[in-house]
């Protein structure tokens, strides 16, 4: 107890000190403490949930029913989703997750060494320097770290996974299904897992933070459509190429023009993963540390004879509610706010997992201020913990205004397989469309 109290009046004590000062003094305040280990990641790192708080028994279903139970351990559209909406939350008990040896040593090796740019309403110039692994904010301070937190959280230095995308109405049920694989070096510079390590060079000469080649496996007549792209180490739009197969042609794409939706989905581009946006794009305002439901140990089986019919609830109204246990965990929450006038949303809320740095829940809202959509992520924990990251299990967007939802369901993800760098090329893209 009187542990937390200390850790509760440091923070505060820090959070008044970023009030007057700013995010732009905190970098190396913690760069002393003692060393992280894998036993003490999230204290360190973040916080520990408050299980004191959680009252709600193992193994419990909340429903509308007797949602009064969880009080403000959920979020207010969470909230929506349950008393209008029929979603079921199964309550598991809280485990903690934390990365791999190299991560955890990189956080060790590298603490102090990021430190933030003011950028002001600049959403090109870049936001962070010094940074060249791991964890760049352990124990952040204001809601700017927690967004570098998870922009460099750890997801590996590669993967491969294979995901379904359902199309699904309100009135109508399921609409439409698509199968897609999406293969990425997520790190080919601040790398912790795989050589060369911290970077590959041939990245780093072209200041690329990463690469992508994603494409449609079905239907029929989707199939072969793709695209790859690269991630910058500025604050620029994604740069790629996409292949139609109909055309049987390439061509040059600037991609995830902030606002655009994703294949005619309910998602913009950087609702993907939560947020696939920069970090300077957005004002992020850190509004509490607080313990709440969500799910990060969903035990979705992979595989394709492991039916999505499992996992969401399609014979049932809505149709889009997904079948998965939610377990208390601490959270940030930050209200983020658009630097771009011309954006769709004009806020959203978003919950960072605190020990993770995932995103396991949003809230965004419209133009007029009315809360618009909702996306849920479930986590698979790691495969092997120590060396595997959390892996994607599903993820549901649904736009409350128009009750229509996309859901996503990872039937194969695979982590730090040490993918090829050349099938990151324009050939090889191509030869993927026939």
């Amino acid at each position: 107890m009187r542990a937390q109290i200390f850790s509760d009046l440091r923070w505060f004590l820090a959070a008044v000190v970023v009030a007057v000062l700013g995010c732009y003094s905190t970098g190396m305040a913690r760069a002393g403490d003692a060393e992280i280990t894998a036993e003490n990641w999230t204290g360190m790192v973040g916080f520990k949930p408050d299980l004191s708080r959680v009252k709600v028994k193992k193994g419990k279903k909340i429903t509308k029913k007797n949602i009064q139970q969880v009080g403000d351990l959920i979020p207010e559209g969470m909230r929506l989703l349950i008393e209008k909406y029929n979603l079921a939350l199964k309550i598991r008990e809280y485990e903690p997750i934390y990365p791999s040896e190299g991560y955890i040593e990189a956080t060790n090796k590298n603490r102090g060494k990021a430190k933030i740019i003011e950028t002001g309403k600049e959403y090109r110039k870049k936001g962070l320097k010094g940074h060249v692994s791991g964890l760049p904010f352990p124990n952040p301070q204001c809601g700017l770290e927690v967004a570098w937190n998870y922009h460099y959280k750890y997801l590996g230095d590669d993967v491969d996974q294979y995901y379904s995308v359902y199309w699904v109405s309100a009135n109508a049920g399921v609409e439409h299904f698509e199968e897609w694989r999406w293969a990425s070096i997520t790190r080919a510079i601040h790398r912790t897992d795989i050589d060369p390590i911290p970077a590959i060079k041939s990245f780093l000469d072209r200041k690329s933070e990463s690469a992508s080649i994603t494409y449609a496996l079905s239907p029929y007549d989707k199939r072969g459509f793709g695209a790859l792209y690269f991630d910058s180490t500025e604050p620029i739009d994604v740069q790629g190429h996409i292949y139609i197969p109909a055309m049987r042609r390439v061509m040059r794409n600037s991609f995830g023009t902030r606002g655009d939706t994703w294949n005619a989905t309910d998602l913009i581009y950087e609702d993907v993963r939560g947020y696939l946006g920069r970090p300077e794009w957005m004002n992020w305002k850190l509004v509490g540390k607080k313990t709440m439901l969500m799910s990060m140990h969903a035990g979705i089986k992979r595989g394709k004879k492991k039916r999505a019919e499992k996992i969401f609830d399609f014979k049932k109204w809505p149709h889009w509610n997904p079948k998965v246990p939610y377990e208390p965990r601490p959270v940030y929450v930050l209200e983020v706010t658009p630097k771009f006038p011309d954006y769709p949303y004009s806020r959203m809320i978003i919950y960072v997992d605190a020990e993770t740095y995932m995103i396991p829940y949003k809230e965004a809202f419209d133009k007029k201020g009315e809360l618009w959509k909702v996306l849920l992520i479930a986590y698979n924990p790691p495969v092997e913990m120590g060396s595997m990251p959390p892996e994607f299990g599903v993820a549901v967007t649904v736009d409350l205004q128009s009750e229509h939802a996309t859901l996503f369901n990872f039937t194969n993800v695979l982590n730090n397989t040490d993918l090829k760098h050349s099938i990151f090329t324009v050939s090889n893209l191509r030869k993927r469309g026939k």
